[in-house]
C-alpha cells in the first residue's frame, strides 16, 4: 500500500465538500492515471468523505462548532429511554480524517492502506449481558433477550428482569447484599430498590442490599458507572471505591474507578456531591469532577465537558486529547480483545472525536490506521500495535 500526498488527500476530500476547479479536476485526474496503484487508497478516502458531507478545511476546523453540531445529533431526551436511539451520521463524520470530528479527532494524517490481517479476527462490539450473584451463592444470567422473575430458593421473588434492565422489588424481609457483574463486551442497567437508576459499564461490579436500611443507602463499584439517584435528604447515596467514597443526596454523577486505569474520576452533572479521600471531603458542583491520578498525592477538582465521561451510556464514545493507550483500554472492555504495544512511540497518539458504539471493531481499527502511522495485527488472541 502506498501513502497519499497531502495536496491529493486535500484535493480528494475538497471534491466530496464543494467541488473542483478545472483545473483542479484535471490535476487530480491526471495524477490518478499516472498512479492506479494507489486506486484503492482514492476510493477509499472518497467514500469516507462522501459520507460525511460536513468537511472542513485541513487545519482550518472550528473544534467548538464541531462539538456543537456533535452535540445536537447526539443530545436525548431525559429518561431510562435515551439509550435506545443511535445516531449513523456519527460513524462517518466522527472519525473521518482531520476535519469536523476529524481534527476534531485525529492528530495527524498519514494515510496508508487497512492491515488485511486483523481481517481475519471476528469481534463484535459489546451488547447488553451481565449476572446478577444472590447471596445464597446463586447465579442468574441477564441478557436483553428473556424476561424474568428472580426468584430465590425460599420463594421470594427478589428482582425483575427485562428490556434490558434488573429492576430490585425490595420486598424482602431480610436485608442482604446482591452483586450485579457486567464482563467485558458487556453493559447493563439496574434500578435499585429506592428507584436510584445505574448504568454498570463493561468490566465493572456493583454490590447493594436488596433493601436499604439504616441512615444511609451504600453500594461498592468496581469500575464504571453512571448513577441517577433517587432524592432523600432524610436517607444520604454512598457510592464506595477501594480509594473513596461519594456522598450524595440525589442528583446525576459518572464514576470511574477501573484497577487498570492510571486513575479514578467521579464527575458531576447535576446535584451536588461529597468525595472523602483519605479523610477530607472535596465538594462537587454540576460540570466539576474529582480526579486521583497515580502516583499524585494531591487530587484535583476541574470543570469538565461532563458528556465525555456520560455519553458511554447513551451509545456514544466520545474522546478529548486521549491517549492511545486510554483508547485502547475502552476497546478493550466494550469488545472483549487484548491489545499489546509492540512499539512504545505509539502510546504518544491522541485523538479527539464521537463516533457509535455499535460501529464495527474493524471498521474502527481501519479508521486508525488511515490517519495515523500505527498499524494493528494478530497474534493468537491478541491484537499487536506498531509502527508502519
Amino acid at each position: 500500500m502506498r501513502e497519499l500526498p497531502e495536496d491529493i488527500v486535500l484535493l480528494i476530500l475538497k471534491s466530496s465538500r464543494e467541488g473542483l476547479s478545472r483545473e483542479e479536476q484535471v490535476f487530480l485526474r491526471e495524477w490518478i492515471q499516472v498512479h492506479p496503484e494507489c486506486m484503492e487508497e482514492v476510493d477509499k478516502l472518497k467514500r469516507y468523505a462522501g459520507a460525511g458531507r460536513i468537511i472542513g478545511r485541513f487545519r482550518q476546523v472550528d473544534t467548538d462548532a464541531a462539538w456543537c453540531q456533535v452535540d445536537r445529533k447526539t443530545t436525548r431526551k431525559s429518561g431510562w429511554g435515551r439509550r435506545r436511539i443511535f445516531v449513523p451520521w456519527l460513524t462517518a463524520a466522527a472519525i473521518i480524517v482531520p476535519f469536523v470530528v476529524g481534527m476534531v479527532l485525529f492528530d495527524r494524517l498519514s494515510y496508508k492502506g487497512k492491515n488485511l490481517v486483523v481481517s481475519e479476527l471476528r469481534v463484535e462490539p459489546g451488547s447488553y449481558k451481565a449476572v446478577l450473584k444472590l447471596p445464597g451463592g446463586e447465579q442468574v444470567v441477564l441478557h436483553d433477550k428473556r424476561e424474568q422473575e428472580i426468584v430465590t430458593k425460599q420463594g421470594n421473588v427478589v428482582a425483575k428482569d427485562s428490556i434490558n434492565t434488573l429492576v430490585i422489588q425490595g420486598n424482602v424481609a431480610q436485608v442482604e447484599v446482591s452483586m450485579v457483574q457486567v464482563p467485558q463486551g458487556g453493559e447493563y442497567r439496574v434500578i435499585l430498590s429506592d428507584g436510584t437508576r445505574v448504568w454498570i459499564n463493561s468490566g465493572s461490579e456493583l454490590r447493594f442490599p436488596t433493601n436499604f436500611e439504616g441512615e444511609e443507602r451504600v453500594v461498592d463499584l468496581k469500575g464504571e458507572a453512571y448513577f441517577e439517584v433517587t432524592k432523600n435528604v432524610d436517607h444520604p447515596f454512598i457510592v464506595r471505591t477501594e480509594k473513596s467514597a461519594i456522598r450524595v443526596l440525589g442528583t446525576s454523577f459518572n464514576v470511574c474507578s477501573y484497577t487498570d486505569d492510571k486513575f479514578e474520576q467521579t464527575t458531576l452533572v447535576n446535584g451536588a456531591v461529597e468525595v472523602l479521600y483519605r479523610d477530607q471531603l472535596y465538594r462537587l458542583k454540576p460540570g466539576e469532577q474529582f480526579e486521583m491520578q497515580a502516583g499524585n498525592e494531591c487530587p484535583e477538582v476541574k470543570k469538565v465537558d461532563v458528556k465525555l465521561y456520560m455519553s458511554w451510556q447513551e451509545g456514544i464514545f466520545r474522546f478529548q486529547d486521549m491517549p492511545l493507550d486510554e483508547l485502547v483500554l475502552k476497546l478493550q472492555r466494550w469488545y472483549n480483545v487484548n491489545f499489546f504495544f509492540a512499539n512504545e512511540s505509539c502510546r504518544k497518539y491522541h485523538f479527539t472525536g464521537a463516533i457509535r458504539k455499535d460501529i464495527d471493531f474493524k471498521e474502527f481499527i481501519d479508521l486508525i490506521e488511515l490517519v495515523t502511522k500505527v498499524q494493528f495485527s494478530v497474534k493468537e488472541n491478541t491484537i499487536i500495535i506498531s509502527e508502519k
